[in-house]
């Protein structure tokens, strides 16, 4: 298929960003992942419970299983697609070319025994869980931890770059642009470490959860213990309360975690878009773009704009994902299969803008002087620190004087700073300047990076 012709932009626009998370969201992985689930259960259905067939199975019967797990082809799956079309099941489509590579590899005699016992959600559960686990670390985290990279070096360099403080959207007082930077890298790490250890879940539990057909078959094997081990073998974490389906409460919980990520990083987007429209910031040109269709001079922000609606289409999706994937009727109903299906649409997003998010800020002019200039050019700003003084030497009504002293105008300021204060304590109020009143900003900042790097050292530790 051609690109151009993609429904979805994930597979048409964005292609070329985003190729490589079809290892993960694509039903060809899906296959290739369901495929691989079969063939363990299988080899360990015939070393714990048919021991008695090994015998008669080639020497190397193991490594064979494994082959046919590991090497499902484009074909392979194109057909499973034509079993499919032939049967309605898609899980019994792939049951049935697996028995054939059996026969196909001389194993033969167990072919009797792949999904023996099993629903396609214990299947299902599996694959879905490890392609999440695969996604979280090879594609996600990764992503995350250039991200916190480019932040938390911006941050310390813009470590002692004044910056106006704004609430409600109007001047407050100073901090640094190290500081607000330093803040976003902190809360992106903390997410990136809670989403690094998250272990995700899976059952194996028959048509409703009880393993009734295999107790039937095999009564004396612990099913419970070999339902366990076989899930833990799988690198998940085992959920005992199972139905047919996997309940999603723990998928659910990692679903929020992305949406949450989403949003912060949305919020980081939208506070340097304004930064940006205040003429503080610059996000550069490449030679030969062009920003506009009409205006030459422009130089838009728009890798960050496109960041920003990406984030948020990803968090409303992943959120309701997470909401709705808990509810399942009963023992089983198939709502959840097609939402399930679209993992890879919010998650490719997140991914998409990261990416984009990492070029805006690779872009980024940071304008100190024009930064520093605003501070001055707002000497009200230090009214907080007048009030705050005042009613530390006893003066009650220290707010309200100040307050109307300002309306009236910066003279009356003054005025009542000389008319409340000694002479030595009201010349260090009025030595102090907007740029020199950032308080704990620039140890803050050291403070969050400090933090940041230790999870950012956790985070590598394992990586090569």
């Amino acid at each position: 298929m051609d690109p151009l012709e993609a429904i979805t932009p994930i597979d048409g626009r964005y292609r070329e960003k985003l190729e490589q998370l079809s290892e993960y969201f694509s039903e060809h992985a899906l296959i290739k992942e369901r495929a691989r689930v079969e063939v363990e259960y299988l080899a360990k259905l015939i070393e714990e419970v048919e021991p008695g067939k090994i015998s008669a199975l080639p020497l190397k019967w193991r490594e064979v299983l494994r082959v046919i797990g590991e090497e499902v082809s484009i074909e392979d799956a194109r057909r499973v697609k034509e079993l499919e079309r032939a049967l309605g099941h898609d899980v019994a489509a792939l049951i049935r070319l697996l028995r054939e590579k059996l026969h196909e590899y001389g194993l033969g005699i167990i072919a009797s025994h792949i999904h023996l016992g099993l629903t396609s959600e214990d299947v299902n559960n599996l694959a879905l869980s490890r392609l999440l686990h695969r996604f979280n670390q090879e594609a996600l985290i990764p992503a995350l931890i250039s991200l916190i990279e480019k932040l938390s070096s911006l941050a310390l360099e813009h470590v002692d770059t004044i910056m106006l403080g704004r609430t409600h959207g109007v001047p407050a007082v100073p901090t640094t642009f190290g500081k607000f930077l330093a803040n976003y890298a902190y809360r992106v790490a903390r997410i990136t470490e809670e989403l690094h250890s998250f272990r995700f879940p899976g059952k194996l539990g028959g048509a409703v959860g009880d393993l009734s057909a295999l107790k039937v078959a095999y009564p004396n094997v612990d099913w419970l213990e070999f339902a366990r081990s076989f899930v833990e073998s799988m690198g998940l974490e085992y959920f005992p309360a199972a139905t047919q389906i996997l309940p999603h409460d723990r998928v659910s919980e990692y679903l929020m975690k992305v949406a949450i990520l989403d949003s912060v990083l949305s919020n980081l987007c939208r506070d340097l878009w304004m930064l940006s429209s205040l003429g503080l910031l610059i996000f550069g040109i490449k030679e030969k773009e062009i920003h506009s269709s009409t205006m030459p001079h422009k130089s838009n922000p728009i890798l960050l704009e496109n960041a920003e609606g990406a984030f948020d289409l990803a968090s409303e999706s992943l959120a309701y994902m997470a909401r709705r994937l808990i509810s399942s009727r009963l023992q089983r109903d198939l709502s959840d299969s097609i939402i399930k299906r679209f993992y890879g649409l919010p998650l490719s997003l997140t991914v998409l803008g990261i990416r984009n998010l990492e070029g805006a800020l690779d872009r980024i002019i940071v304008r100190k002087e024009e930064m520093l200039l605003e501070v001055e050019g707002h000497p009200e700003i230090l009214t907080e620190a007048y009030q705050v003084f005042l009613r530390k030497l006893g003066v009650e009504d220290a707010y309200e004087l100040i307050q109307q002293a300002v309306k009236d105008g910066w003279s009356k300021v003054a005025e009542v700073l000389r008319s409340h204060l000694p002479e030595s304590e009201y010349s260090k109020l009025a030595d102090l300047r907007p740029s020199s009143y950032t308080g704990e900003a620039e140890r803050l900042t050291i403070q969050l990076l400090d933090e940041v790097d230790r999870i950012y050292k956790k985070l590598t530790a394992a990586r090569p």
